[in-house]
């Protein structure tokens, strides 16, 4: 991606790709992911941002949005993976940048080619076996522009806990002042809710910062249903940006993920960042034997600085 002059067409969507350098992992927990998210939307609307589809994979991000100029998509982008950074190193006490400096971007130009992006962005985590339908993935946003509330039951105020409803009011003053929700913040909303209340937050917290144009996604199908249908009928294709090859199933990242919270490793597995190499072999060697992952994938999930051992 260096080295090239980036093309920009003034009102043509363009497919935005972001990934960690040596490919480590950027999201580990929902709080990364959030604390993502919300940067994401309220700095898109900052820009004048049109966002299509967003998808948040462990190491990677893409999405599908057009920008007023080139100064200022370059500006959204820059802007929303240094602050990211600054948070990540913040709360996990790492150092040090976490994304390439330079970002694939292509032209989507044409409705076709603007769908077949959309479905290709939204199966990301299909393709990598998270997933089995592109709307069971809460990250890529798709079951949020058919609904407010798609993982959780409607909030009845009147029955709602008082926790509950002072989390949802916290959560709609950040947004009303265009603020992102930053990491102890996040925490002190979910803190003492009950499962079913957890996801009722999640659910209006991603319905609240919805990135996503709505009226202009949904402007190239006929309808919720055809796109959902025509997504997952056709996974999409991406020539134009060359993302480095990765044919694993990132449910090795999830059993890494919940050996770690499990064992004796750490109560977050961002620690691991911060252990001594000696100690990330160690680990290494464990989780390989307890998962099967892939040597690359384990370098990737410890961040690690060398290949592990087979």
């Amino acid at each position: 991606m260096r080295g090239h002059k980036r093309i920009f067409i003034e009102d043509e969507f363009q497919h935005i790709y972001h990934r960690s350098i040596d490919q480590v992992l950027i999201f580990y927990t929902m709080e990364d992911r959030l604390v993502y998210y919300t940067l994401f939307s309220v700095l898109a609307n900052h820009y004048k941002i049109t966002v299509l589809a967003l998808a948040l994979m462990f190491d990677h991000a893409h999405s599908l949005l057009k920008a007023p100029d080139l100064d200022s998509m370059s500006r959204f982008i820059g802007t929303t993976l240094s602050r990211y950074t600054m948070a990540f190193n913040s709360d996990s006490g790492r150092k040090g940048p976490l994304f390439e400096k330079a970002f694939g971007n292509a032209v989507k130009k044409g409705d076709k080619k603007v769908r077949t992006c959309i479905a290709y962005i939204g199966n990301n985590s299909v393709e990598k076996e998270l997933y089995t339908r592109a709307e069971d993935d809460p990250w890529n946003c798709l079951a949020y522009i058919g609904s407010d509330h798609p993982f959780s039951r409607p909030i009845v105020k009147a029955k709602a806990s008082r926790k509950l409803l002072q989390s949802l009011e916290i959560v709609r003053r950040y947004h009303k002042r265009n603020c992102y929700l930053e990491y102890p913040v996040i925490r002190r909303l979910f803190f003492g809710l009950n499962v079913e209340e957890r996801a009722q937050l999640f659910d209006y917290i991603m319905s609240t910062y919805l990135p996503i144009d709505k009226t202009t996604l949904l402007g190239y199908y006929k309808s919720y249903d055809e796109m959902i249908y025509a997504i997952n009928s056709n996974t999409g294709s991406e020539y134009d940006i060359k993302e480095r090859n990765d044919p694993e199933s990132h449910q090795n990242y999830v059993k890494m993920l919940e050996i770690t919270k499990r064992s004796s490793f750490s109560d977050d597995p961002r620690s691991i960042i911060l252990a001594s190499e000696s100690k990330k072999w160690e680990i290494a060697e464990k989780l390989q034997a307890l998962t099967g992952a892939r040597p690359y994938q384990i370098k990737r999930f410890l961040h690690l600085t060398q290949k592990p051992k087979a």
